[in-house]
């Protein structure tokens, strides 16, 4: 697995679940940034040298906001990557994305129905 795929995909993740309740608000926005730094720097989740990779989590957030890209289209893309590359996810990935998704979705009044749909459809694939 490349690990810029892996970021890429993450910000299609996060997407899905910032729209899952039909908009993405400033305040999903924020948290992306947030994770970025502070979660999911590549130095934190893989333990290799000093890269950029992560930010590539919040390019592809912001192109699918400009793109008013369909939340299952990007959340499905996330899913067809795990199971290409299911085999490569370490427990610290699978924890990491799980915790980045779940922020996303508390950053704006709480989690709501579908973004909780989304998450317990995640956790029952990644914890199996």
């Amino acid at each position: 697995m490349e690990y810029k795929e892996y970021y890429t995909e993450l910000g299609k993740l996060l997407y899905a679940v910032a729209k899952a309740d039909g908009e993405v608000q400033d305040e999903e926005l924020y948290q992306i940034y947030k994770i970025v730094v502070e979660e999911i720097s590549d130095d934190n989740l893989f333990e290799r040298g000093e890269e950029v990779d992560s930010y590539y989590t919040e390019f592809e957030f912001e192109a699918l906001i400009d793109k008013n890209t369909d939340m299952h289209e990007a959340f499905n893309s996330f899913l067809l990557f795990y199971g290409e590359n299911e085999k490569d996810f370490t427990k610290k990935m699978k924890l990491t994305t799980l915790k980045a998704m779940e922020a996303v979705a508390n950053a704006y009044e709480g989690i709501v129905p579908e973004e909780q749909l989304l998450i317990d459809n995640l956790k029952k694939r990644l914890l199996k």
